[in-house]
């Protein structure tokens, strides 16, 4: 039960950063066996459930690195994240959202939403002063872990979620040292 709730905590902090790659990621892997469906098995082909999540993946992807709407864009997806992330994590457990009880919903929700709202908090924005870290390689670190942590989190527990530590920690740094880049001596502390 430990592993499946350490899936589960990976999978949905993961869907906190991007929403739609690790659900196209679950249902290829489900459509290869691997892995249990994280969303209910209606009458929609795999196939065709996982081009769409892919293309909602890549719109999201793609919309990410418009500076204009990329703040507001990441505001507005924080409560679908916590609804993928619902679903990854009651997929983990082997649960259906149907019959899956609706404390494992509420968890991964809270999980991803948390994780949503950090990323939003903690990325620095692109209007604010430089340090040498553009939004757009901030957005592509954020891809990648999404991509990597999706893929290992349906089978190794708790190291998407600590992919998606060192992400959120990552924000914290850059934010703090544009904070302070024009805001006093450097000799005065860290």
């Amino acid at each position: 039960m430990l592993v499946a709730i350490g899936l589960g905590i990976g999978l949905a902090s993961v869907a906190g950063v991007r929403a739609f790659l690790p659900l196209a990621l679950a249902v290829l892997f489900t459509v290869l066996g691997l892995f249990d469906s994280p969303v209910p098995i209606v009458a929609v082909d795999l196939w065709v459930l996982f081009a769409v999540l892919g293309a909602l993946s890549v719109a999201e992807v793609v919309l990410d690195k418009i500076r204009a709407v990329e703040r507001l864009f990441n505001i507005v997806m924080v409560p679908i994240r916590a609804l993928s992330g619902a679903l990854l994590f009651t997929a983990a457990l082997g649960l259906d959202v149907e019959t899956g009880s609706p404390l494992w919903l509420v968890v991964g929700a809270v999980v991803a939403g948390a994780v949503a709202v950090l990323k939003v908090l903690l990325r620095p924005s692109a209007r604010t002063p430089s340090t040498g870290v553009s939004s757009s390689f901030l957005s592509a670190f954020e891809d990648v872990v999404a991509l990597v942590g999706g893929a290992i989190g349906l089978f190794v527990a708790y190291v998407p979620a600590f992919l998606v530590a060192f992400l959120l920690f990552f924000f914290n740094r850059i934010r703090k040292r544009r904070g302070r880049k024009f805001g006093g001596l450097r000799i005065l502390g860290d």
